[in-house]
């Protein structure tokens, strides 16, 4: 039951350009990490230009007003993804990031959480008291 959030830079991308985004990485999670669709959430932040900085710039800095960037976070339970998924994970984000966006800045962040299974859940349950349900 992966949470996924997926931060980028306020007008840099269209409508639909973020729904081929949320599609494709959803898409990834079913068919790299093995996870389900129906169960698998997306939200997506987008920042002014002023609150997105590199180097210590903010992209409202002409040297960098035109670099597109973007920041990728998916949450998962410990122990649920091994490591050959993660990197595949990371190379095909990648990949869709630049096929999407048509640009892929080399400080675009990928960062896969694996967190303890008691301290996070939905529906109010945490995600040791839905395994246990499940057996």
């Amino acid at each position: 039951m992966p949470f996924v959030n997926l931060k980028l830079v306020k007008g840099q991308v269209s409508l639909e350009q973020k729904k081929k985004l949320i599609e494709g990485i959803t898409d990834l999670i079913v068919n790299i990490m093995g996870r389900e669709r129906n169960l698998t959430v997306i939200t997506l932040d987008e920042f002014a230009r002023d609150n997105w900085a590199i180097g210590g710039k903010t992209l409202e800095d002409t040297s960098l007003d035109k670099r597109i960037v973007s920041f990728v976070n998916i949450k998962v339970s410990k122990g649920t993804t091994n490591a050959d998924e993660m990197a595949r994970m990371m190379k095909a984000t990648k990949d869709l990031m630049l096929g999407v966006l048509g640009n892929s800045d080399e400080t675009n962040y990928f960062i896969i959480d694996e967190l303890n299974s008691d301290g996070w859940g939905f529906d109010g349950l945490s995600m040791t008291d839905r395994g246990k349900m499940e057996q």
